[in-house]
């Protein structure tokens, strides 16, 4: 009965240490759409860099949704997309990478990021599959952005989109700590590592 009680202590007390772990890092929701210039430039430009440069200190959510609409149209999904039909397919393709169970996080952040650095992101994830040797996914996901499972994905990031703003008023929108604020908003867009470093609760080495 003891050595259950002592087990009982230490794995809440592991699980507090988790928890407290893990809510250190700073979370950053990026709100955007695939053949969006903003969302493209920030993606590349400040994303990218935060996410490599603070590996395990920052949490990254992606969301390939922006301003589009969707309903269901006799049991189907339908979809008006910020950017036409072109940026739907981008938004389900790049939907269809970020929920893929058999692809690494690493490998889907960089796929993202290969991607809205592409003229053309709905044409080019033969491209990035190639630089993270993951070239055998390309049918599968390719069959998942053309049909009803990219159709529910991208749904489903549209629910998540609409809850913090409907339509949004900017894309990329990108929310800090779960908590969406215009002016760190606009801060983010442009110098996201200075977000990151204000909002830290341990300051990472490269803010000092």
């Amino acid at each position: 009965m003891r050595s259950l009680l002592v087990l009982f202590v230490l794995t809440v007390l592991c699980g507090v240490h988790a928890k407290g772990k893990h809510d250190d890092k700073v979370k950053i929701a990026v709100y955007y759409e695939s053949l969006c210039p903003d969302s493209k430039k920030f993606i590349t430009s400040q994303l990218a860099p935060v996410w490599r440069d603070f590996r395990g200190q920052v949490k990254v959510k992606m969301v390939p949704y922006g301003k589009a609409t969707h309903d269901k149209v006799n049991g189907k999904w339908q979809f008006i997309c910020h950017h036409g039909p072109d940026e739907c397919y981008g938004n389900k393709l790049q939907s269809c990478i970020l929920k893929d169970r058999t692809l690494q996080d690493t490998d889907k952040m960089e796929l993202i990021i290969c991607l809205m650095g592409q003229e053309h992101p709905d044409k080019a994830i033969d491209t990035c599959l190639g630089q993270v040797k993951r070239e055998a996914e390309s049918a599968k996901l390719k069959k998942c952005a053309s049909g009803a499972q990219g159709d529910a994905l991208l749904a489903s990031y549209g629910d998540k989109t609409d809850v913090v703003q409907r339509p949004l008023s900017f894309v990329p929108t990108v929310v800090i700590n779960e908590k969406f604020d215009q002016a760190v908003q606009d801060e983010a867009v442009s110098d996201l590592k200075a977000v990151v470093c204000r909002v830290a609760a341990t300051k990472p080495a490269l803010c000092l």
